[in-house]
């Protein structure tokens, strides 16, 4: 796991100087080692920094080349297949130096050109530069696992695995987005491709970027397909099964410490069952890092948010070495500045403080960790599919029931004002609803006129829009938004930013593209039997389950941000705002702040919170 970055500019300007200072803002993505690579023409530059897992020696060192010279790759993440892809470029004569998946992706390209990226399983960003064509690809993996960065600069293109390392090229313009910020209110991230800068863009998931003689192409190279395949609900069963636990197998693939992040949920609870079935397997088997297998869970100061109960039930059955800690108020309080600062960009998930604790303390042991993330995006498990569907019956809101559930939802997603409104909602509307959306008319009381004015895009729903299909069943079809959207924007960018800030590798076994490809596959009724949230995934490893989490409700990791971060907290910062950053007033912000805000609460007030915070310090 490492940091990326470089430069391609036809004018011949590129200098060492510049990709090692840009390689400098990575160093928490690795710290073993850096290097850069600049082209005789001084036409490229790329810079790395390194985080090693695999092949701990020198031979592991990027920008790598082939031994001709004839490609240069820097590389962030892992390829888990590439002992079997490196056994079949043997065979075609290649032959390798180290023992790294790095070189693999070299002579992959040598020999199948990019279309190597559909062999390759795994997590990844790179930049491969062609030396003899002269022409630069940048590639993200299939569901948007780790991150790339890009501007285009005049004649350069710039890019990085994060926003810091791509200003410091000093090219890029620091102009913000008003944009970016109203669509930040509204989803608690900014939507890809764009970025709260203005020239930056996140290179989207599943996506190429081609860049030869200062032009650029951009294609997608894989989607997932939904309801085509006719399996039966026992033959379903068996084959996630048999994909589960390949996949967690082969990502537990290490050099180094390995343990798991233990929540007591479903999905983490089966990833470490099938985990400590590998680490107990008599033989050699796999190389697996270290003697013993940790597992690392995080509670709560507010009783009802802890999971620890299940957490410890899950590590007594399974036998790992449990460690836990409780994040407090104060211990929020104090972090939410470093939290912020570790996105580049306003980013309000309430878990990310928990997450940034969980990710520090796990390191203190362990330089890779498995993470359950992903599991309700791949088998369905979010309630607000049975609420969206429970909502589409006809006549649902005439029924007591019905009024009932539109008044609390109606609170909860902030729209008192409007109650009439709700059940005449088109589909995606409903669905950005119970995704918790900020209405408009709320962001727009955080927000000065001008700023206001200047917007040309205030769409509530304009990102799940872009992504929504009528062609798919319906629990497809919030699946496929989810996979799009809230999967890469938000949870995956919190796993990433969290871990790499302390140098860890954080691998997610459940979003192996196979796994996800055969249950995006299936039929809704066999993936979620009886209207059962993931109840696929659930059966098909249901003796894994220790017995108090057979049963357990679902529980999402959030954290008590209503009690963390209160109203009077919010309002308390908007009039410090006044009296040290008054220029934002009238400018980003409204001249009434404080009374347009004093009654947001819960997630509304957090991202509010937030966007106050960077704005402070970047604006």
């Amino acid at each position: 796991m490492c940091g990326i970055t470089g430069i391609i500019d036809t004018t011949g300007t590129v200098r060492a100087d510049i990709i090692g200072r840009m390689c400098d803002t990575l160093i928490h993505r690795g710290p073993d080692d850096g290097g850069c690579w600049v082209s005789p023409d001084s036409a490229v530059g790329l810079g790395h920094r390194r985080l090693s897992i695999l092949d701990l020696s020198p031979l592991g060192h990027q920008p790598m080349s082939d031994d001709q010279g004839r490609v240069q790759l820097v590389f962030n993440g892992e390829v888990y297949n590439f002992r079997s892809l490196r056994d079949e470029l043997k065979s075609l004569g290649y032959r390798f130096r180290s023992d790294t998946d790095t070189e693999v992706i070299i002579y992959a390209y040598l020999a199948w050109g990019i279309e190597a990226i559909h062999r390759f399983e795994g997590m990844f960003a790179f930049a491969l530069y062609d030396v003899r064509a002269r022409r630069l690809y940048l590639v993200r993996d299939r569901l948007g696992i780790k991150p790339l960065f890009y501007a285009q600069a005049g004649t350069a293109m710039v890019f990085g695995s994060e926003i810091r390392a791509v200003l410091a090229s000093q090219r890029v313009s620091r102009e913000l987005s008003p944009q970016a910020a109203w669509d930040f209110l509204g989803y608690g991230y900014v939507p890809t491709p764009n970025t709260i800068y203005t020239q930056i863009h996140k290179l989207p998931p599943a996506s190429v970027l081609r860049v030869e003689n200062g032009a650029t192409e951009l294609t997608q190279y894989w989607q997932p397909k939904f309801a085509c395949l006719g399996d039966s609900p026992e033959t379903a069963k068996r084959r996630v099964r048999e994909l589960v636990d390949q996949a967690v197998e082969d990502y537990l693939v290490s050099d180094v410490p390995t343990g798991i992040y233990l929540s007591g949920g479903l999905d983490s609870t089966i990833v470490v069952g099938g985990a400590m079935e590998v680490f107990h397997r008599p033989g050699p088997g796999k190389r697996l890092g270290g003697t013993k297998f940790s597992s690392y869970s995080i509670g709560f100061d507010v009783e009802e948010h802890s999971e620890l109960p299940y957490a410890r039930a899950a590590a007594e059955a399974f036998g790992t070495e449990h460690h836990e800690q409780i994040v407090t108020r104060d211990m929020a309080h104090t972090s939410s500045q470093d939290v912020i600062a570790l996105f580049d960009e306003p980013f309000a998930a309430s878990s990310t403080i928990p997450m940034l604790s969980l990710a520090k303390f796990a390191r203190q042991n362990v330089t890779v960790a498995l993470s359950g993330e992903g599991g309700d995006e791949v088998f369905g498990g979010y309630s607000w599919y049975r609420w969206w569907q429970k909502f589409q019956q006809p006549g649902f809101w005439k029924t007591s029931f019905g009024q009932t559930v539109r008044r609390v939802v109606e609170t909860l997603t902030g729209r008192p004002r409007r109650k009439w409104l709700l059940p005449s909602l088109p589909p995606v509307e409903l669905y950005a609803q119970l995704m918790g959306l900020m209405a408009a008319e709320d962001r727009a009381r955080v927000f000065s006129g001008d700023l206001l004015a200047s917007m040309g895009q205030r769409d509530e729903a304009a990102c799940f829009r872009r992504h929504w299909r009528d062609d798919l069943p319906a629990m497809a079809r919030m699946q496929y938004v989810d996979l799009m959207t809230f999967l890469p924007d938000l949870n995956l960018t919190r796993a990433d930013r969290t871990s790499m800030n302390v140098s860890l590798e954080l691998r997610v076994p459940l979003l192996n593209h196979h796994l996800v490809e055969y249950s995006c596959g299936l039929a809704d009724e066999v993936r979620n039997p009886g209207g059962e949230l993931k109840g696929l995934f659930k059966q098909a490893l249901w003796d894994r389950l220790p017995e108090p989490i057979r049963h357990r409700k679902k529980k999402g990791f959030s954290a008590p941000v209503k009690q963390w971060f209160s109203r009077e907290d919010l309002v308390r910062l908007a009039r410090d705002l006044r009296a040290e950053r008054p220029g934002l007033l009238g400018t980003w912000l409204s001249d009434d702040l404080e009374k347009n805000i004093a009654s947001f609460e819960g997630s509304r007030a957090y991202r509010v919170w937030v966007l106050l915070q960077w704005l402070r310090t970047n604006a």
